[in-house]
């Protein structure tokens, strides 16, 4: 519950004390993926090969435009339309949970330092037999925070779902 009391503070303190930022040069809106920085609308094949030239893993899920990006300690999430990149996301919490507030801190500072300044901060929770989760989603034009807390089941057994994204693009589910 501390860890959740964190979080909304820590909202309640960005969205109250932050000043705005200037837009990000040339309106090209991107994200680091770990050495290797994508953007909206990049080419699936130019993102590939510096993905790939990078010692990531680009594993193309069918004809979907889902693409996973792996490194030894990462995962993530890219999504193509028509040959063009229109999502990308990252983690910013530890594989062990710890330490949650600086990640939550690293996760609005490169929000800020990307350029975001007009913000939606939405609550979404979903509670069903399978899942209880608390969302709150956080929209700056296409750059975005996606925080989760709670718990998942599958195959009758419960997982923690406890996350946090940041994201560039608008997801759109096939």
């Amino acid at each position: 519950m501390r860890i959740k009391q964190l979080i909304t503070r820590t909202i309640l303190s960005f969205a109250l004390c932050s000043p705005l930022v200037y837009a990000q040069p040339g309106n090209r809106v991107s994200l680091q993926l770990g050495t290797v920085t994508v953007w909206l609308g990049e080419d699936k094949a130019t993102a590939k090969q510096q993905i790939e030239a990078a010692g990531l893993h680009f594993n193309s899920f069918a004809s979907s435009g889902q693409v996973g990006v792996s490194d030894a300690n990462n995962v993530y999430n890219l999504h193509f339309d028509n040959g063009k990149l229109v999502y990308a996301d990252r983690t910013w919490l530890p594989d062990d949970g710890s330490n949650a507030l600086p990640s939550v801190m690293d996760a609005f500072t490169s929000l800020i330092d990307q350029g975001a300044n007009s913000c939606r901060i939405e609550h979404l929770p979903i509670t069903s037999p399978d899942k209880k989760l608390d969302r709150v989603i956080i929209e700056c034009g296409q750059r975005g925070i996606l925080l989760t807390y709670g718990t998942v089941m599958v195959a009758g057994k419960t997982y923690t779902a406890n996350e946090i994204y940041e994201s560039i693009g608008r997801y759109q589910a096939d």
